[in-house]
C-alpha cells in the first residue's frame, strides 16, 4: 500500500528546489556572457531538460511518497533511492555547467550527451527503484523508466554523432521523452494513479517563490562583484518592488487556486510553467543590467525590452495558467492579468526605442505602474482567495 502522501512539501523536497534553483540562475549568467538568440535557444533547450528532471522528481514524491523520510532510515530501497537522487542533483549541475563558453547549437553533442544521458538515467534508476519499493505502482514507474531509456540512448546517440546531426539527435531526445511521459498514456495514469493536486500546487507554488526570490537575490549579489562601478538604491528598490509584486500576482492567480481538473489541460497548465521559468530567468539578466550594468558589454536599448517587457511576458504566461485551471471568474481575472502584461510590454518597448541615456526609466516605469495595476486587479477580483 502506498504510503500517505502529505499536501506539504517535505523538507528533502525543499532542499533539492533550492539545489535545482542555482543550476537554473546559472543559465541568467550564461546568456548574460552571451545574449543572443542562438545562446537563448541552447540554454532554453538546457533548462527544459532539466525542469523535466525536477518535474519527475516532484511526481515521484506526489505518488510513492518520500524516501528521505526519518523513519525509512536504514531500509534498503529508501536508502538506494537516496543515492539515485544525489546521482540526478549531479547530473543536473553537470548539464548546467557543460558547454557555458559556447553557447551554441553545435554544442549539443559530445559532453553535453553524455550529461544529458546521465540526467535522464537518474530519473529511471529512480523509478526502476520506486516500482520495487511500492509495487503498486509499478505501471507508472515503467513508464518514466521506458521514458528515460529511450532518451539516455538518443542522447548518447547524439554525444557520438557529428554535427548537425548531434544537436538534432539532442532535441529530439528531449521530445522523445516528454512525448512518451505526457503523450496519450497521461489520461489514463491520472485516471488510475490521480494526483495528490494540493501537494503539487504547494510545491510548484514554492519553487516558483524560490526563482522569483532569487532573481531578486541575484541583483543584489552582482551589486557586490569587482566589475560594477556603480548601483543606485532606488533602482534596487524598483527590482524589489517588481519582483514581489510578480509573485504576489501568482500567488493569488494561481497557487491560491484549484490545479485543472483533466489531463490535457493539467499538460497544458504545466507547459505554462515551464515557459515561465525559462522566460523569468532570461529576464532577471536585464534587471542585473539594470542594477549593475557590465561596461566591457555593450547590449544596446534592447536590454530594456528583456527587463520591462520579459516581466510583461511572464504576467500573460500567469493569465494563461488562471485560464487553464479554469473555476469561477478565471476569464475575468485572466484579462486583468492580460491588460497589466500589455502595458509592461508597451513600457518595455518605449524604453527599448528610448535613448541609451533614458532607457532605464522604462524599469523604474514598469515597477510603479504594476504595482498600482496589481492593487486594481486585486480590488475587482470578488474572490482572491482559494476557490474550490
Amino acid at each position: 500500500m502506498s504510503l500517505p502522501i502529505s499536501s506539504q512539501p517535505s523538507r528533502s523536497e525543499l532542499f533539492y528546489d533550492l539545489v535545482l534553483i542555482g543550476a537554473f540562475l546559472s543559465f541568467g549568467v550564461d546568456f548574460g556572457k552571451s545574449p543572443n538568440w542562438e545562446s537563448g535557444i541552447v540554454l532554453a533547450l538546457k533548462l527544459i531538460l532539466i525542469m523535466w528532471a525536477w518535474e519527475q522528481t516532484a511526481l515521484f514524491f506526489n505518488r510513492f511518497g518520500d524516501p528521505f523520510a526519518a523513519r525509512l532510515s536504514g531500509t534498503l530501497l529508501p536508502t538506494a533511492l537516496r543515492f539515485a537522487f544525489l546521482l540526478q542533483l549531479v547530473a543536473v549541475v553537470g548539464v548546467s555547467l557543460l558547454e557555458t563558453s559556447e553557447t551554441k547549437l553545435s554544442a549539443l553533442n559530445g559532453p553535453l550527451g553524455y550529461g544529458g544521458a546521465a540526467m535522464v538515467l537518474s530519473v529511471g534508476i529512480i523509478y526502476e527503484l520506486g516500482a520495487r519499493w511500492q509495487p503498486e505502482l509499478a505501471e507508472v514507474a515503467r513508464v518514466r523508466r521506458n521514458a528515460s531509456i529511450v532518451g539516455a540512448a538518443l542522447f548518447i546517440a547524439s554525444a557520438l554523432s557529428p554535427q548537425p546531426w548531434g544537436a538534432a539527435l539532442w532535441i529530439l531526445a528531449i521530445v522523445a521523452i516528454f512525448v512518451m511521459n505526457f503523450g496519450p498514456s497521461m489520461p489514463k495514469i491520472l485516471e488510475r494513479f490521480p494526483l495528490q493536486r494540493e501537494h503539487l500546487s504547494e510545491r510548484l507554488g514554492l519553487f516558483v517563490l524560490i526563482l522569483v526570490g532569487d532573481v531578486f537575490v541575484k541583483t543584489v549579489v552582482t551589486v557586490h562583484e569587482d566589475s560594477v562601478e556603480e548601483a543606485h538604491l532606488l533602482q534596487l528598490a524598483f527590482v524589489a518592488a517588481i519582483s514581489w509584486t510578480l509573485w504576489t500576482i501568482y500567488d493569488r492567480e494561481v497557487m491560491s487556486r484549484s490545479t485543472p481538473a483533466s489531463a490535457p489541460l493539467l499538460r497544458a497548465w504545466m507547459l505554462w510553467h515551464y515557459l515561465f521559468a525559462i522566460v523569468l530567468l532570461i529576464c532577471s539578466v536585464g534587471l542585473v543590467w539594470y542594477i549593475a550594468p557590465n561596461a566591457k558589454y555593450q547590449l544596446g536599448d534592447w536590454i530594456a525590452m528583456v527587463a520591462s517587457g520579459g516581466i510583461g511576458v511572464a504576467v500573460a504566461l500567469i493569465a494563461l495558467m488562471r485560464l487553464t485551471a479554469g473555476a469561477p471568474g478565471a476569464r475575468a481575472a485572466a484579462a486583468r492579468l492580460g491588460l497589466i502584461a500589455a502595458v509592461a510590454i508597451v513600457i518595455g518597448m518605449l524604453a527599448w526605442l528610448a535613448t541609451p541615456s533614458d532607457w532605464s526609466v522604462g524599469v523604474g516605469t514598469l515597477a510603479v505602474v504594476i504595482v498600482a495595476l496589481n492593487h486594481w486587479a486585486f480590488r475587482n477580483d470578488p474572490n482572491p482567495t482559494s476557490v474550490d
